[in-house]
């Protein structure tokens, strides 16, 4: 259920404008102002739902929806009374659906009194700056910023128009592009780890680097991005960083690449373009994973990866080996237990 305390009230408008918008083929002609968005199992006759999963095929023949976002392979597995909006990508059509429906919000341009901003910081117009938000000297944000509660800007910073800042960030040593958006309690520029064990103590090796954040990255909640120990930890243009993910120091993250939850990536390794690294994967240092590599959850990498790739497992190796070495332990252990069962000697 969409929330309108939360998100809104829907845009009105008619679904032959919608499709005109977004760029959808109609197959019917039941034209009519869609009044909600849906699941194809809850939807009503003024409603727009979509088809982006075959798990859903038996939802989708009896929906009852007015207007369904779908492929053409699906077409005839919609009810005859139910509009189609024919897409190559549903979720992508599905996304500038909800754009047009429920518009980005258009924030005030305010400066909250308990926020501490040092007088050599420079503030964009159009900005609002919450409560208790701290801007450090030299500081500077541009146009049409958004800086939520309690976030920490530090000393020269510089943050790129059209940003948004979640709550509890903190961000230092850093250089961040515009149209960014930062979730709650991420934690960009701290010191990486650079401990050195001397026998009789620990050893820190003082980190000198920054963070470079080219534009349009969207950084999720709760994720640490550690500053470069000499050169910069670099995170390119249009990169997704999912919660909990842990960039090391030197790090370097090409353009359009998808980091899932809870990805360590250790310090000194380069990631290239349109990388896929999916939950829990665990990235060794000093290696280079090339363009278009896709790495299954949970994979350990352990050296470097060439172009292309697709690899999982610990180590991680190519998936047709690794789901091979899978099939194989499976059938050994079944193999095993049959004989436990027989009263065979282990």
């Amino acid at each position: 259920m969409i929330d309108k305390s939360f998100f809104g009230d829907l845009k009105k408008i008619q679904l032959s404008e919608l499709s005109t918008i977004c760029g959808f083929r109609v197959i019917g002609e039941n034209d009519f102002c869609i009044s909600g968005i849906s699941i194809l199992s809850h939807a009503t006759s003024t409603d727009l739902s979509f088809f982006g999963n075959k798990k859903y095929l038996e939802d989708l023949k009896n929906t009852s929806a007015g207007a369904v976002i779908i492929a053409n392979d699906n077409l005839t597995d919609l009810p005859k009374n139910v509009v189609g909006l024919i897409c190559p990508n549903v979720m992508i059509g599905y996304a500038k659906a909800v754009d047009v429906l429920y518009p980005k919000d258009i924030h005030s341009s305010h400066i909250c009194s308990s926020a501490n901003i040092h007088k050599t910081a420079e503030i964009g117009a159009n900005c609002y700056i919450g409560d208790h938000v701290s801007i450090g000297e030299n500081a500077k944000i541009g146009d049409d910023v958004v800086i939520e509660n309690n976030t920490v800007i530090g000393k020269s910073c510089r943050i790129g128009s059209g940003c948004r800042i979640r709550n509890n960030v903190s961000i230092s040593y850093s250089i961040i592009g515009k149209n960014v958006l930062i979730n709650s309690g991420a934690r960009i520029g701290e010191s990486g780890f650079g401990i050195i064990p001397s026998g009789k103590e620990m050893i820190y090796i003082k980190q000198l680097g920054r963070v470079i954040i080219g534009d349009r990255v969207r950084i999720g909640a709760n994720t640490t991005i550690d500053r470069g120990s000499v050169e910069d930890t670099t995170i390119g243009n249009d990169t997704i960083i999912d919660n909990l993910v842990q960039i090391g120091h030197n790090v370097t993250i090409g353009e359009r690449s998808i980091i899932v939850a809870q990805v360590g990536i250790a310090g000194s390794t380069k990631i290239g373009n349109d990388v896929v690294l999916a939950g829990q994967v665990g990235v060794a240092g000093h290696i280079e994973i090339e363009d278009r590599v896709i790495a299954a959850a949970k994979s350990g990498i352990a050296a470097s990866i060439k172009t292309g790739q697709v690899v999982g497992g610990i180590p991680a190796v190519d998936i047709g080996i690794w789901k091979r070495q899978a099939a194989f332990l499976k059938i050994s252990v079944t193999k095993k237990n049959n004989r436990n069962d027989n009263g065979d000697k282990k």
